[in-house]
């Protein structure tokens, strides 16, 4: 993701871990930075990211937290971000599922419909297969009879 960033816009510097994975140890370290009230640009720098990618990573714990029945109250204080903003992120990620919920029943049913589709295709040509078996025994016969 760095080279492509880079090759994008040679002139502008990026921290060394953008768009790279992360791990446990590097997310309890940005929830601890957070409840130490350190500021986002300055956890940004300790992590070699953007605060884009430290608000991105913050938003998706919220959301991890909101599946664990973390209350609201305590999201609140281990994010730092405020009950409209983990509302709406908790909205947007559920319709994201859905839609992917949706999608993948529907690419399951047109998979279904085309199996069903092709089933009957070899069934169509085993049958074809069999009338021509017949032709050509007949063929054969009528050869043999005629010599």
């Amino acid at each position: 993701m760095l080279k492509k960033l880079k090759s994008q816009n040679p002139d502008k510097d990026y921290p060394s871990n953008v768009g790279q994975k992360w791990n446990d140890e590097e997310e309890t370290l940005l929830i601890e930075e957070l409840d130490k009230n350190i500021d986002i640009d300055t956890i940004a720098k300790n992590h070699n990211r953007t605060t884009g990618g430290i608000n991105t990573r913050r938003k998706d714990i919220a959301y991890k937290m909101h599946l664990q029945n973390i209350s609201i109250q305590d999201i609140i204080k281990y994010t730092k971000l405020n009950e409209d903003q983990i509302t709406e992120i908790i909205k947007k990620k559920q319709t994201i599922t859905t839609n992917n919920t949706l999608t993948d029943t529907k690419t399951q049913f047109l998979i279904e419909r085309e199996f069903t589709e092709l089933k009957t295709d070899i069934k169509e040509l085993k049958n074809l297969v069999k009338e021509m078996v017949v032709i050509m025994k007949e063929l054969y016969e009528l050869k043999t009879n005629k010599n």
